[in-house]
C-alpha cells in the first residue's frame, strides 16, 4: 500500500537520531506559511500545529491503541507526497511506527476529528528527508480523519480484512491486464503474420520450422538460440548459436512463458513464442546492463532449438 511508504519511512531513524525542538527554535518558512494561511493555529509544543475542522466526538486515542485513519501528507506548496487510498491506514499510536509528530500529536483528538497538522522537519522527517519526494528539513503537513480506535482483536480482525481486500484487487489487476494481453498479442500476431496456437494458459507459439528429433521432457536441458522483442518492435535481447542459452525444462530455470511453450519444440525447430506479461516478469521492470523491459511487458521470442539432452547427473 502506498501510504506506508513515507509515513513509516525512517520513522524509528529520526525519533532516534532527530533533535529535541528547544523553546524559541522556529522554522521561518513554516512560521510564515501559518501566518500567511492559518493565524489561527493552535500550537502543542514548538514545532506542532494544528486546525481543528471537525471535532469529534469519540474517545481520544492512547499510546498503545491502534489508530485508524485517512490522511494525505502535503509539503507547504499544496503538492502531495503520500495519503491513504482505497482502504485508510492504520498504526500503533506511540511505538515509533510513524514520524515523530503523528506519535506526539494524534493523542490530542477525538475520534471523529477532522485537523490540519503542521509539522516543524524535525517532528518529520528531518535532515535527512525522504527520498526524492521530501527534501532535507522540508515542513510538511497532514490533512487527517481520525477514523477509529482499535482493541488488538479490532485491529487483527482489520488486518485479515485488508489483506483478503489487497489479495482480491491483486487478483482484478492480473485479470484485467491478462485480457488486454491477450487482446494485444492477438492483434500482434495478426500484424505480424504469425500463425499461432494458444495454449490454456495464455502464452502464444507458432513452429515454422519443425526439427527432426525429440520433444523436450520435464528435467531435460534445453539449449536455444533467441532473440527477444516487445510488441513495439524493440529488440531487449539476442544470442547466437556460439553462446546460447541452456536450462532445465520444468524446473523454473525460464520465465514461465517460454518453459511451458518450449514443450511443442522439437530438437531442431523453430518459431515463435509470445508470452503475455504474467507469465514473464509481469509488475516487475527488467534494467539491467544491455536489457530493459519495462514493466507487464508482452515478450516475444523468436526461438531456434539446437539441442535437448539429459541433464547430467550430479556427482556424490
Amino acid at each position: 500500500m502506498k501510504h506506508l511508504n513515507v509515513i513509516t519511512l525512517l520513522s524509528f531513524l529520526i525519533t532516534i537520531l532527530a533533535p529535541t525542538l528547544v523553546s524559541g527554535q522556529t522554522h521561518p518558512e513554516l512560521d510564515k506559511y501559518l501566518k500567511k494561511n492559518h493565524a489561527d493555529a493552535q500550537k502543542v509544543e514548538e514545532g506542532i500545529f494544528y486546525v481543528t475542522e471537525k471535532e469529534g466526538k469519540g474517545k481520544k486515542p492512547k499510546a498503545g491503541d491502534y489508530v485508524l485513519v485517512d490522511f494525505e501528507g502535503r509539503k507547504l506548496d499544496g503538492s502531495i507526497f503520500d495519503q491513504s487510498e482505497k482502504d485508510p491506514f492504520v498504526f500503533q499510536l506511540g511505538y515509533r511506527q510513524v514520524i515523530r509528530g503523528w506519535d506526539r500529536a494524534l493523542q490530542l483528538f477525538p475520534v471523529g476529528s477532522e485537523v490540519k497538522l503542521f509539522l516543524h522537519p524535525d517532528w518529520a522527517y528531518g535532515k535527512a528527508g525522504a527520498g526524492s519526494m521530501i527534501p532535507p528539513n522540508t515542513p510538511v503537513y497532514f490533512d487527517i480523519k481520525i477514523l477509529k480506535v482499535l482493541n488488538d482483536k479490532e485491529y487483527d480482525d482489520y488486518m485479515v480484512e485488508l489483506e483478503a481486500k489487497e489479495r482480491e484487487r491483486y487478483h482484478q489487476m492480473i485479470k484485467e491486464r491478462f485480457d488486454a494481453d491477450k487482446k494485444i498479442i492477438h492483434e500482434y500476431c495478426l500484424k505480424n503474420k504469425i500463425k499461432a496456437k494458444r495454449t490454456r494458459s495464455g502464452v502464444s507459439y507458432q513452429v515454422t520450422k519443425k526439427g527432426k528429433g525429440l520433444y523436450p521432457q520435464k528435467g531435460q536441458e534445453v539449449t536455444i538460440q533467441y532473440e527477444g522483442y516487445l510488441t513495439d518492435g524493440t529488440l531487449f535481447e539476442k544470442n547466437t548459436e556460439k553462446a546460447p542459452f541452456k536450462f532445465e525444462v520444468g524446473n523454473r530455470k525460464a520465465i514461465s512463458g517460454l518453459d511451458e511453450a518450449i514443450l511443442f519444440f522439437n530438437k531442431g525447430s523453430e518459431g515463435y513464442v509470445v508470452i503475455p506479461s504474467k507469465l514473464a516478469y509481469g509488475p516487475m521492470p527488467i534494467d539491467e546492463e544491455n536489457i530493459k523491459i519495462p514493466a507487464h511487458s508482452i515478450l516475444v521470442f523468436k526461438i531456434k532449438v539446437i539441442d535437448i539432452t539429459d541433464k547430467p547427473k550430479e556427482s556424490k
